[in-house]
């Protein structure tokens, strides 16, 4: 850990902060395989770290924006359930939350959506006209440039307040997302080395774990569970 100028740090984010020298940068096949150790090996299922995304992404919106309505847009896939995870945090914080799909969910996105219904919230056609947006659509195991529907709503809100989860959505390509902050999980992801402002979030994954894929690893949020990555 650093210091920080403490206006600077009120200025941003508020949270504490992490030197991006002082913690491993994952490539996607280490994630892919904390992921399946997670899972496989350590018994932490699906759910549970798409409920630390979730809340995780709801603490940044709002520090980001704490009032007013707020857009959740959500892909088919894991990063999508995450989104949708933060959409029911949200709406117990006393938010209102609009859903926006960009594809017909999977099996663990679609549990969440369920919730969601079961609460009275059911996904709209086209994101409202203000306030700001989650960035749920693609995850960081999706490479290249956003295309169809997922597209077309990342430039319907283009230009508003966006907290990406985990990447946004399209980087490094035209039509990408270009978010307020962005969220990442576990351990920062080697494609986002020059993503700022970026948040790392803690994913409950063990010391154990990130031992056997050969990474020192050390209690990084032992400060909180949410800390901000500066050079």
């Amino acid at each position: 850990m650093t210091a920080a100028d403490p206006l600077a740090l009120t200025a941003d984010l508020g949270l504490p902060i992490l030197a991006s020298e002082a913690v491993p940068w994952l490539t996607t096949a280490q994630m892919a395989a904390a992921d399946r150790l997670a899972m496989g090996e350590f018994g932490i299922d699906l759910l549970q770290m798409m409920e630390h995304a979730g809340a995780a992404l709801a603490d940044i919106v709002t520090r980001r924006a704490p009032i007013g309505p707020v857009t959740v847009l959500a892909g088919p896939g894991n990063n999508g359930g995450g989104g949708l995870c933060a959409a029911r945090h949200l709406l117990n914080r006393g938010r209102e939350v609009s859903v926006v799909l960009s594809g017909e969910p999977g099996t663990a996105a679609a549990h969440h959506l369920h919730t969601l219904a079961a609460m009275g919230t059911h996904p709209v056609a086209a994101p409202p006209c203000c306030g700001p947006v989650v960035d749920a659509l693609v995850g960081y195991g999706i490479r290249g440039a956003l295309h169809g529907r997922a597209a077309e709503l990342a430039d319907a809100v283009r230009g508003r307040i966006i907290v990406s989860l985990d990447l946004p959505s399209g980087l490094g390509h035209k039509g990408a997302v270009e978010p307020a902050a962005t969220v990442t999980l576990a351990l920062p992801k080697e494609t986002l080395r020059r993503v700022r402002p970026l948040v790392l979030a803690d994913l409950g994954l063990p010391q154990a774990l990130w031992a056997r894929l050969g990474l020192q690893v050390p209690p990084l949020f032992a400060q909180g569970r949410l800390l901000q990555i500066v050079d």
